[in-house]
Parts: C-alpha cells; structure tokens; sequence
C-alpha cells in the first residue's frame, strides 16, 4: 500500500477548554469547536513551530480539522502555507456532553448513565454524539486519502489528542483496552509531536518492498516546549 514518506501529527496547542472541567465546559456558551488556543498555548505552538521549521522547512501538504485551536495551532507553526481543512479530522463529538453536566444529565436523562456504565467508554455513542468506533471509521476514509493522494511525500497535520490516539491505535494496531487506558492517562501533550515514517516490511524472499510498505512511528509524542 502506498503511504507518504513522512507523516508528521501535532496535537493543537492549549486550548480555552483544556484549562476546564467538562461540567465547566458543558456551562460554557462557546461551542466546542470554537474554543481559541491560551496565551500558554501560544508559546506552545511557537516552541514547537521552531522546532519543526529546523527539521522540515517545508511539508508537501498541510492539513488540520476546521476547529479553531487546530487553525491556530497551524498557523503559529507554519504562517504562510496553504492549509487544508478536513472535517474527517474533527475531535470525536460527544454530544449532550457537550452542553450538559453530568448531574443535568442524570436529572433529565437517568438511564444515559446506565447506558453508558454498561457499553464502557469505546462503544458508547451518545445522544448527538460519536462513539469511538465511529471516529475510526473517520480516519480510515482519511488513511485512503493519504495512501491515495501522497505516496512518498511529507504531510503535516494538526490533530486533537483523543483522535491521536485512535489514530494510532488503526496503524500500529493495538487493542481497544490500550487506547482506553491511553485517554485515560492523557498520554497525548498539547502540541506535542509524534512522527511516522515509510518502512518497507521484507516479502518472504526477506526483500524489502513496496507491496510491504507500512507506516512505523518514530517519534512518540515529544512536546519540544517542555525542554
């Protein structure tokens, strides 16, 4: 399968909702796509634009989800590129939890939480909202365009953290228990870097080969501004 040279993900910096609890959030009249990036988050990207920029002056193709804290996360590591808005690579949404705390959602809708403690974190989907399982389904679509559209170049994207690690989880294919355990612990720092590169895996002459290309990380999750 063809896939790009080097793919390069950036989780956005500090956002205005990642200083706040999810009952804050639910309370908060901003939509969660419009959360702008703090004024730490700001340092953040530039630390972590200058490091990029070192390494990679430049990316054959620049994308990000149409969020705001993806935007200007983008923008602050490389100003002046033409950037490609996927909505494929949207933060899962999670619905009523976007606008309801937890106890007004155990007031108006008790059996949610039912629902919820008996289908565990990966299936759940709730009322307007993604479960995981569907977020995947997302990045798969993505993965085609990617193989399709970028053989053998270099992408940078701006992505959300629990869409990271799901995204991992599809290539390096570890088990849903890992990706749980993964967002739980919050492995995923705000504009942190975590690169894959092109490996061609041996056919069974032990040749390395193109019909055996994979995607193999390189870089796991490096927050350059924390040095």
């Amino acid at each position: 399968m063809a896939w790009p040279k080097l793919l390069c993900l950036v989780r956005h910096a500090e956002s205005a909702g990642n200083v706040l609890s999810v009952d804050e959030r639910a309370q908060t009249p901003v939509a969660t796509h419009d959360y702008p990036i703090t004024a730490r988050g700001q340092e953040q990207a530039k630390i972590t634009g200058e490091y990029l920029r070192k390494l990679y002056p430049q990316f054959d193709a620049y994308y990000t989800s149409y969020y705001r804290r993806a935007k200007e996360t983008m923008k602050l590591l490389y100003p002046n590129v033409k950037v490609y808005e996927d909505p494929r690579l949207a933060e899962a949404q999670r619905g009523i939890y976007h606008t309801m705390t937890k106890e007004q959602i155990a007031q108006r809708f008790p059996e949610e939480l039912e629902r919820k403690e008996r289908e565990k974190l990966y299936h759940y989907r709730p009322f307007g909202g993604e479960n995981w399982a569907d977020v995947e389904l997302r990045i798969h679509s993505f993965l085609v365009t990617l193989s399709r559209d970028y053989e053998d170049q270099n992408v940078l994207i701006v992505v959300h953290g629990h869409w990271l690690i799901l995204f991992q989880r599809l290539i390096e294919r570890f088990s849903i228990e890992e990706s749980i355990r993964r967002y739980q612990e919050a492995v995923v720092d705000n504009a942190s870097v975590t690169t894959y590169e092109q490996d061609w895996e041996p056919d069974y002459r032990g040749i390395p080969t193109r019909a055996n290309a994979r995607l193999s990380c390189t870089q796991h999750n490096f927050a350059p501004w924390k040095k």
